[in-house]
């Protein structure tokens, strides 16, 4: 019963994020970019790290509250490991990666929350790598992604080792809803 109760709660609140309820966009716009990419390009592998905030002090405490199962006020080592789960999914719930037109399928490397005690906004940082071993010649890498709202755009940092890109990017890219980066590269040796 408890179980049945937390879903609907994380149903209603996605609900009220989905119809921007009370507070939500006014709060989203003090934060300026609420989700960022960090893309690491290597001739062995591919990184993606994603720094995931919840901006909202309103919805950060709603989501306290739901996983302090125990209604403590804090919450212990299995409520944090449950509320990161929870983040990384949403952090990670758009991210799509092709590699020279191909689906290039990520693993989860890293996850860790944020400061996550009453009254703070809510962050996780996911990493996430895929196998990628280059052959020479050239290369394009697709990675689409987009924050769960819409209008907001995600920017990503772009790093390489080992490659060197032949596609001019702006200084920082951003994603959109249906806009991928698109990234072409060759391997250098």
């Amino acid at each position: 019963m408890d179980r049945a109760r937390t879903l609907a709660a994380l149903r209603l609140l996605a609900g009220l994020c989905c119809l921007g309820g009370p507070g939500t966009r006014a709060q989203a716009h003090r934060v300026q970019y609420p989700k960022m990419d960090a893309l690491s390009v290597s001739p062995q592998s591919v990184t993606l790290q994603i720094e995931y905030l919840i901006p909202s002090a309103e919805e950060s405490g709603l989501l306290y509250r739901l996983f302090d199962r125990d209604r403590s006020g804090r919450l212990d080592a299995t409520e944090q490991q449950a509320l990161r789960e929870y983040l990384c999914q949403q952090a990670g719930a758009f991210v799509r990666l092709e590699l020279d037109g191909r689906p290039l399928p990520l693993a989860r490397t890293h996850a860790a929350l944020g400061r996550a005690s009453a009254g703070e906004l809510l962050a996780v940082s996911l990493t996430l790598a895929a196998a990628a071993p280059l052959a020479h010649g050239a290369h394009t890498l697709r990675l689409f992604d987009r924050h769960k709202d819409r209008a907001l755009a995600v920017p990503v940092r772009v790093a390489t080792q080992g490659v060197r890109l032949t596609t001019p990017l702006l200084p920082l890219p951003l994603l959109a809803a249906e806009q991928p980066l698109q990234l072409g590269f060759v391997r250098l040796d």
